[in-house]
């Protein structure tokens, strides 16, 4: 089979190369099938690069990657699924190719987004291994409309390749490379999509090998693509005792959680080349243990010298003015580089946050955006207080950054 794989994130705050492509096209190669990447994101006219693309390779069916429905900040919101649209749209119509969409976005809520593309089938969760029987099945036309759920079961090893993915322009305006050490996530956080996922972690050497391919090639910048790294302190540990064994000379990013952690992770993490820690943390129903790991988390990574940053989401239903006094105050002492605050939470249909919200009818007089989609794929907030009000709150300490009125990563803003 020949498929066609096409990238259409052509956002740049900052471009962002397709990574899960990469791995979907190793899995699909290994299996015999023709494959070949178009990449859209620095594309001028993306119909020509389209046309030109199946010209050469005349594809059997083409796959269509849906990294992220919008860009969640509320402030700078942008919407991506009209334009992902159009190019299935313009695949099926103008070349007669049935489109098969996956990508994190599709976890938004399936049925809706795979409606909303009109796309023919989609794949949900992790594809390498389930991508096979989709594309088999999309191709002959038997399960038009089909929802397939991925499990990464680990048996899918893809080695990553580039597929030629131009990483010298990715890298020239703005981007890190990132790699990843494992699927999905035990936490369960009412606001996130990704809550109570299955965890499945790759095989430590495949992953040091993968970042080793970079390095070879001249590149030594990487930010981790994992929700956070640390979802195994057993694993997190042995990553990094193999990738400082490697010898490999790199910087890299992470995200972290307040947990599964201790003076070791940090020492080996220091020693392999990472300069900044961030923190994702929120203040929904946290307990006294959540705020002290945090503080021990910050001392420990600024007595090695690492930078650390936070990424704190508040203002959830029922919160006071008080308590997010007080969750300010708990982050500002130990003095971390730079606390981003956002107060606009972005709904989707399934998540738990949406479920209390809606019961609420005073809640509900606190969303804004396309609140006439059921949906929920058109962007939709819930905010406790506007950005004036959380400035009051912050009252002008230059520590604190709201989030939303500048476009931008951690790993961009702090060096």
């Amino acid at each position: 089979m020949k498929v066609l794989l096409i990238n259409p994130n052509r956002y740049k705050s900052p471009p962002v190369p397709p990574i899960g492509l990469e791995y979907i096209a190793s899995s699909l190669s290994g299996k015999g099938h023709t494959v070949e990447i178009t990449d859209l994101c620095f594309a001028e006219d993306w119909r020509q690069y389209i046309d030109r693309s199946v010209e050469d390779m005349k594809p059997d069916i083409a796959g269509v990657t849906v990294r992220n429905v919008d860009t969640v900040l509320y402030h700078t919101n942008e919407f991506f699924l009209d334009e992902i649209k159009e190019i299935v749209h313009y695949l099926q119509v103008k070349h007669g190719l049935r489109v098969l969409i996956g990508g994190a976005g599709v976890s938004a809520n399936p049925a809706g987004v795979l409606e909303y593309l009109n796309a023919d089938s989609a794949v949900q969760g992790p594809a390498e291994d389930t991508i096979h029987r989709a594309l088999a099945e999309t191709l002959n036309g038997g399960h038009i409309r089909k929802i397939y759920h991925g499990k990464y079961s680990g048996r899918a090893l893809c080695p990553r390749r580039t597929f030629g993915i131009d990483y010298g322009r990715y890298c020239g305006s703005g981007a890190v490379i990132g790699f990843e050490t494992h699927k999905g996530c035990s936490s369960s956080c009412v606001f996130c999509l990704e809550a109570n996922s299955r965890v499945a972690f790759k095989p430590v050497q495949n992953v040091v090998e993968e970042i080793r391919s970079f390095v070879d090639i001249g590149h030594t910048h990487f930010h981790l693509c994992d929700s956070e790294f640390n979802e195994s302190l057993d694993y997190s540990v042995e990553f990094c005792t193999a990738l400082k064994k490697s010898g490999l000379d790199i910087r890299w990013a992470v995200y972290m959680k307040p947990a599964e952690f201790n003076k070791t992770l940090l020492r080996l993490l220091k020693d392999t080349g990472v300069y900044l820690i961030t923190l994702s943390m929120d203040s929904w129903k946290k307990c006294d243990l959540y705020w002290t790991d945090y503080e021990k988390f910050i001392f420990g990574a600024k007595s090695l010298g690492i930078k650390t940053a936070v990424d704190f989401l508040t203002g959830f239903p029922y919160e006071t003015d008080i308590e997010i006094r007080g969750y300010f105050d708990t982050l500002r002492r130990p003095l971390p580089d730079s606390v981003g605050v956002n107060t606009y939470i972005r709904l989707y249909k399934k998540l738990q946050i949406t479920e209390i919200i809606l019961k609420d009818a005073a809640l509900r007089a606190r969303l804004s955006g396309r609140t006439d989609d059921a949906t929920f794929i058109q962007p939709v907030f819930f905010n406790r207080f506007d950005t004036q009000k959380l400035g009051e709150l912050i009252a002008g300490d230059p520590l604190f950054r709201i989030e939303g009125p500048e476009k931008g990563v951690n790993y961009g803003r702090i060096k």
